[in-house]
């Protein structure tokens, strides 16, 4: 104890390097717990924002099977900051054993927000690069990774984009988000250097696209899959820039977004015709009258040029895509029960500290609310806002025979921004200006490869896959929270 008091006097009040080296150095360490993977391990790229309690159950699914190392994880900025998401990352990463993974910003702008601007103003001729990039064949101006601070000013931004899409998460909603519901604390907190954030060094920019980072792990390697659970702004631009060779190297590709209006279970026969199958809860067309429901999910909304891009280049390209939309996530429930199984004594620490996360967002939503409109079981939290989401697409990897997935084959369509929102009386609202702009619907008009989108899963055996393998004493971590009191 005195030791210990002693050591933090003096590190804060010494600037010798040599002292500091005394106080905690690595002789008193200790040593970073590695999980085991098979040599034959599957690489993944995985792109998302990481930023709320689906993402991280997911990340924490997939750390721990020994058949899978994420090399690359891409955070995206979407209603939360990229700092946010990327601490997620670290933190999950290490604490289940995963030391390697490389962690880097992704794209910033759908570029319908670069079009627009700051303050709703055209930002043409304000790209960030030497060269305009082109995705597709469309415009867009993206912001580089950094690793230094003498190239690039930050205030550039500025004038690059506003969050057009993004604006419909409320504040309660990205502040419980990012800290998880109050319970990121209970994450031990990653130690390693290469493991902080430091995306930007607080004022500039070395010139190195996320995609083209991507691209350089694509070279290297081998029966790849890709993992995109937001937007596909930086999917869609490694899509667009890619060679034959580096795509060769994609085993698959999994996504989750979008949504199928008239598709189950969005249907007369259970008692959902009216639902469109989107789930924009904050837009006032959100609401009783449409089962809850807009015409557009989240993932897709946040950029819908870039997802029609996507979706139509992996048919064109001829790689083997699952599109996992809200059709085979809605029903996707957590269970009260859940989470009592999820804190079983003698569990995992991962199990217990999910079981607490969604006793929080529980707690968050109102807990037992008998009170609601419709619910089954009267609990608002359950019945009507906790989806596993992300995690049924991690799912879709780990376990797809065990879903039992009812799958169609289809070219996917997504509704694009009509002309003229500048001009409007929406500037800043363009689901009241376009009601559909986001909109995902099967067509039979393509090329190539169709999307093997997956509209119905065992939603039973999906909660319990994801139970079963938290409680899983495999690649389990070593510290953490305990609900065995």
């Amino acid at each position: 104890m005195l030791y210990s008091k002693f050591c933090k006097m003096a590190c804060a009040s010494v600037t010798s390097m040599a002292l500091l080296s005394g106080c905690g150095s690595d002789s008193d360490t200790e040593e970073v717990f590695t999980a085991s993977k098979l040599d034959t391990a599957q690489p993944i790229i995985w792109i998302g924002d990481f930023n709320n309690f689906d993402d991280a159950v997911a990340l924490m699914l997939v750390a721990k099977d020994p058949r899978y190392t994420v090399e690359l994880a891409v955070v995206e900025d979407s209603f939360n900051t990229v700092a946010h998401g990327a601490n997620t990352v670290y933190n999950i990463l290490e604490w289940l054993g995963n030391n390697e993974t490389q962690v880097i910003r992704g794209a910033y702008f759908s570029p319908e927000e670069i079009h627009y601007g700051a303050n709703g103003i055209k930002a043409d001729n304000t790209a960030v690069t030497n060269e305009t990039a082109v995705v597709n064949g469309v415009v867009d101006y993206q912001l580089p990774n950094s690793n230094n601070n003498d190239t690039w000013n930050l205030e550039r931004r500025n004038v690059m984009g506003i969050n057009l899409y993004g604006q419909y998460v409320p504040g309660p909603w990205r502040d419980n988000g990012s800290t998880l519901y109050g319970t990121d604390h209970l994450i031990p907190r990653a130690s390693q250097d290469n493991y902080h954030y430091t995306a930007n060094k607080g004022m500039s920019f070395e010139f190195e696209m996320a995609e083209d980072i991507i691209l350089e792990k694509l070279n290297t390697l081998e029966n790849a899959v890709i993992l995109n659970t937001g937007k596909l702004t930086t999917f869609a631009r490694v899509l667009s820039k890619a060679s034959d060779a580096q795509l060769a190297n994609i085993d698959k590709v999994i996504m989750m977004g979008g949504g199928f209006e008239g598709e189950q279970p969005f249907t007369e026969e259970n008692g959902r015709a009216h639902n469109k199958g989107g789930n924009i809860f904050s837009h006032p067309s959100f609401g009783f009258l449409s089962d809850f429901s807009t015409d557009q999910e989240f993932n897709i909304l946040l950029d819908p040029l870039s997802a029609k891009i996507s979706f139509d280049l992996l048919a064109e390209k001829n790689i083997e895509s699952y599109l996992v939309p809200t059709n085979s996530t809605d029903l996707a429930k957590l269970e009260s029960a859940s989470i009592g199984e999820l804190a079983t004594k003698n569990g995992t620490p991962e199990a217990c500290y999910t079981s607490k996360l969604f006793s929080s967002i529980r707690e968050f939503e109102g807990g037992d609310f008998p009170g609601f409109d419709g619910s089954p079981t009267g609990d608002f939290a359950l019945d009507a806002v906790i989806r596993l989401w992300d995690i049924v697409a991690a799912l879709v990897l780990l376990e797809p025979d065990t879903l039992e997935m009812d799958t169609v084959q289809s070219y996917v369509d997504v509704d694009q921004l009509d002309a003229g929102l500048e001009e409007s009386e929406y500037r800043y609202d363009p689901i009241s200006f376009d009601p559909t702009v986001g909109k995902t619907t099967l067509t039979a008009v393509g090329s190539g490869e169709k999307l093997n989108v997956v509209l119905g899963i065992n939603t039973t055996a999906a909660r319990n896959a994801m139970i079963r393998r938290l409680l899983d004493s495999t690649n389990a971590a070593e510290t953490g929270p305990s609900c065995d009191e």
